[in-house]
This record gives C-alpha cells, sequence and structure tokens, in this order.
C-alpha cells in the first residue's frame, strides 16, 4: 500500500466516524418503545378504543383487541411505530412456548414476533392458546 492510499484511507475511516458521531450526538440512536398508554394513542388516532393488549417482554411489538371486533397491530421500527389495524380473522396468529408470531395476508406489512411470558387468555380468540 502507498502511502496516498494510506492517508485516503485513515482520511474515510475519520470522515465516517465524524458523521457516526454526529448522528448520535443528533439522537439517531434512540429507539421507541411501546407500551399500554402507546396503544392507546394509537387506537384513538383511528377513533377506536383498546379494550385488552399484550405487549411483548421488550416493548417492540404489541396486539390490542379494540372495540368494535377489530384489532390493532403494533412494532417498532427504528424510533418509529408502524402499526395496523385489521378485522378479527384477517392475521394468522400462532402461539408457542411463550411466543406469538403474527402474519398477514399480504406481503406489505412485516411479521410480527413477540415474547410474552403470559399470553392474555384473549389471545385463544385469535388462534393462540392462552
Amino acid at each position: 500500500m502507498s502511502a496516498t492510499d494510506f492517508y485516503v484511507t485513515l482520511g474515510s475511516a475519520a470522515v465516517v466516524l465524524l458523521m457516526v458521531g454526529i448522528a448520535w450526538a443528533l439522537g439517531f440512536r434512540a429507539t421507541a418503545r411501546l407500551d399500554e398508554a402507546a396503544l392507546t394513542r394509537l387506537a384513538a388516532a383511528e377513533g377506536a378504543h383498546v379494550e385488552a393488549a399484550a405487549v411483548d417482554a421488550a416493548g417492540k411489538a404489541a396486539i390490542a383487541r379494540l372495540t368494535g371486533g377489530k384489532l390493532l397491530f403494533a412494532k417498532v421500527m427504528a424510533d418509529g411505530v408502524s402499526a395496523r389495524i385489521l378485522p378479527l380473522g384477517e392475521a394468522r396468529v400462532r402461539a408457542k412456548a411463550g411466543k406469538v408470531s403474527v402474519t398477514f395476508g399480504d406481503l406489505g406489512y412485516p411479521s410480527l414476533s413477540m415474547r410474552i411470558d403470559n399470553p392474555p387468555g384473549w389471545l385463544s380468540e385469535l388462534g393462540a392458546p392462552s
């Protein structure tokens, strides 16, 4: 490696570290978390109310049963939350040994994986054993 190549590589590494430092200082390291209050806000934005909710242990995914026979599925994606409201039966819910997974009929929304030590009884209505 020539001296010029060494200095170019060193300069590139310094610029990358500078950009990472700026992103860290601006708060791009922050990630969103879900809880029942966040689910209540998401449901209220759609004109619905939460009847029951199940949030995974890490606060990264949640399922809420809403008034009117609908379900709210929420998933943390980077520093925001992606949510989807569907009628009952529009998603496939499976539970096994403290894990709940949800797959959707279309490919436009990623599947949802949750770790719930004690799944609530209402998940049995969705096809998941409690």
